[in-house]
């Protein structure tokens, strides 16, 4: 991968498409395997369904937003879909070692992207609901 160093912009911007859609499946058939009703659920099933993330932009910092409600601005997010160039992303609060799924969302551009750090994943009580707060 190719970048520019002044600027973190990368050139080949697949990388990032190619992250967000391997969080977006698994914790797609997170979901799907929860729902499925057979002998061997409880057994299969996996007990996480979020993998939250923190996204950074092409000027280094990370993309925050205000949530309604709490004191503090979030950096911490779960991948919700992908919209063709923007990805929809649930709002999440880390409150000491747990964690809050909010009912808000935001849409980022894929294109405003330049890193992705991922956490270990999470139970998200809201999952696979879309709420659009923003």
């Amino acid at each position: 991968m190719t970048y520019e160093r002044t600027s973190f912009k990368f050139k080949d911007r697949n990388c990032i498409l190619d992250t967000l859609i391997k969080i977006d499946q698994a914790q797609k058939e997170a979901i799907m395997e929860k729902e499925c009703d057979t002998c061997e659920r409880s057994l299969l099933q996996k007990i996480f369904n979020t993998r939250p993330a923190v996204f950074y932009l092409c000027d280094g910092k990370p993309f925050k937003v205000e949530v309604p409600g709490e004191p503090q601005d979030t950096i911490f997010f779960r991948v919700e879909e992908i919209r063709n160039d923007c990805v929809l992303l649930r709002i999440l609060v880390k409150k000491g070692p747990t964690w809050d799924c909010t009912d808000f969302t935001v849409l980022l551009s894929i294109d405003c992207i330049c890193a992705i750090q991922c956490f270990p994943p999470i139970w998200c009580d809201k999952c696979g609901k879309k709420h659009h707060g923003f």
